[in-house]
């Protein structure tokens, strides 16, 4: 607990030991930590010289702490002046490194990252982030673990991550469950039939994109810095974001009596899945796919899935942020299926 002090896992032990005993002799310490003596002894001698312990002259010798609220404070401040170093060190660095050759044209805005440190550069940029995390998600990907840790971490520290999903990615298998998850743990999620690029931005001020050159096609990952190009990109998201529909979203309960499958199956279908497709994410026989769907549009009064998507909007059945539910009297009559 305390080794970002600087103290090592015996140190913090036995620290921790004496402050709740008050006072303790060595053999103690040896006895109720099952530290060697050496062990025991290194331990003491450390936390002496950071000023936590002292000896007394007696036999045999005790080990007294100093009060954490001071003695803790000394040895924080001094780390925090060891990383104040450390981040103008960094800051020099970073300098040194965008003022580095980079291809014509490019320096200071883009650079080309390796597909060796690709997966570590996703890592790396969420983890800066304070404040807001934006993505375009679409196969092929690049990185390929199974869930992304790291923005269920950052989610938990009270980022907001907001993702735009190309129709692709959810026809993946285990796709649902897989963005459940992000959503169930605070990401806002919607879909596009197909998004116009790769790309996550973090906090407005940097970005990865994906690109695809040469005749093979093969994506290439640029790192977009603080400039025109990336306000390009955070507008383009926004734009993206507003005429995407929202994933797993929710009903007007005051006048929808959809069950939670049938929502979801709508969502699918609207995001443009095929029958197969959603049959295999909700784990379905196509027919039940195709059945289900004819009575959404038997109770939509709807003759078509195109006019089933548009009054599903206006009944409530879905509910996006800032959706307007446009009353039923309002809507123009259509013969009930038959």
């Amino acid at each position: 607990m305390l080794e970002t002090l600087g103290l090592s896992n015996a140190e913090s032990q036995v620290y921790q030991l004496l402050v709740r005993a008050g006072r303790a002799d060595a053999d103690r310490i040896h006895y109720h930590l099952s530290l060697s003596a050496g062990h025991a002894a290194e331990a003491v001698d450390g936390l002496v010289e950071k000023g936590l312990v002292t000896v007394t002259d007696e036999l045999p010798a005790q080990l007294i702490p100093s009060p954490p609220d001071i003695a803790g404070e000394v040895l924080l401040m001094a780390r925090m002046n060891e990383l104040k170093t450390a981040r103008g060190a960094l800051d020099r660095l970073a300098g040194e490194y965008h003022r580095a050759p980079r291809a014509e044209g490019t320096e200071g805005m883009a650079e080309v990252t390796s597909e060796a440190e690709v997966a570590l550069r996703y890592q790396q940029i969420q983890r800066t982030a304070r404040q807001e995390v934006v993505r375009f998600d679409a196969p092929p990907y690049l990185v390929s673990e199974p869930v992304n840790g790291v923005e269920l971490e950052r989610l938990a520290a009270g980022v907001t991550y907001r993702t735009v999903y190309d129709r692709m990615a959810l026809e993946r298998d285990g796709a649902q469950k897989e963005i459940r998850q992000y959503t169930e743990a605070g990401e806002r999620a919607r879909v596009l039939h197909h998004v116009p690029v790769k790309m996550i931005i973090v906090d407005g001020s940097t970005a990865l994109l994906a690109v695809r050159t040469g005749a093979s096609r093969r994506q290439t990952v640029v790192h977009i810095y603080a400039g025109p190009l990336l306000d390009a990109l955070v507008a383009l998201f926004e734009m993206a974001w507003e005429s995407a529909l929202p994933l797993h979203p929710t009903a007007d309960q005051s006048r929808c009596d959809l069950a939670g499958e049938d929502i979801e199956l709508l969502t699918l279908l609207l995001a443009g899945l095929t029958d197969l497709g959603i049959a295999r994410q909700l784990r379905i026989g196509r027919r039940t796919v195709q059945r289900r769907v004819r009575e959404l549009m038997d109770r939509a009064a709807a003759s078509s899935r195109i006019e089933l998507g548009w009054r599903a909007a206006r009944l409530g059945w879905i509910v996006g942020p800032g959706d307007q539910v446009t009353p039923p009297e309002s809507l123009p009559e259509t013969h009930t299926r038959r």
